[in-house]
């Protein structure tokens, strides 16, 4: 990671899902940019989240430009979020 570049965040998410409305709120109190996938719109969306390794949302994807250097995650995680993100996370 480098701080010269801008990551892209994509939060996979659900209906009903307390753990992605977390997330998505998270993000947009500090005026972080992301995109949401619905699980349900698309059945390529699961399978993509499934091919990470992951069965339960959200599923949050951060990358900073260069193909293999996401990361990646599921659930809600203020301290993964702020450790790519360069967001102060309090302890």
């Amino acid at each position: 990671m480098t701080d010269t570049l801008t990551p892209t965040v994509t939060v996979y998410s659900k209906d009903d899902c307390r753990q992605c409305d977390a997330t998505k709120r998270w993000l947009a109190a500090r005026d972080v940019p992301f995109t949401v996938v619905d699980f349900l719109a698309d059945e390529k969306n699961i399978e993509a989240a499934k091919a990470l390794g992951y069965q339960e949302a959200p599923v949050v994807v951060v990358s900073f430009g260069v193909i293999g250097d996401e990361v990646h995650w599921s659930g809600f995680n203020p301290i993964e979020l702020g450790k790519y993100l360069s967001v102060t996370v309090a302890a």
